[in-house]
């Protein structure tokens, strides 16, 4: 753990060795988040990416094609059904 200042404008120096550790890459973005009172964290967007890619794989991992027509035929049928 690492004591930094924060300077007037709100900037703080992320020191390149904490950089380093958790791979936050300059230049670059964070997402900042905020955990309560007096408390945030800072994550790449890279690391949230990477995350978000892994949750789409998983969720298609079962999607088949098939499948996928069968979707489009109900909601077209769904749709010529409706009471006019």
């Amino acid at each position: 753990m690492k004591t930094v200042e924060i300077d007037r404008k709100g900037r703080v120096l992320i020191p390149k060795d904490i950089r380093v550790q958790s791979g936050i890459m300059t230049p670059g973005q964070l997402v900042l988040n905020i955990e309560g009172l007096g408390k945030i964290s800072l994550e790449s967007t890279e690391t949230n990416l990477k995350k978000a890619q892994e949750i789409g794989r998983k969720k298609l991992s079962s999607w088949r094609e098939e499948r996928h027509e069968e979707d489009r035929l109900a909601l077209r049928l769904t749709r010529e059904e409706k009471p006019k």
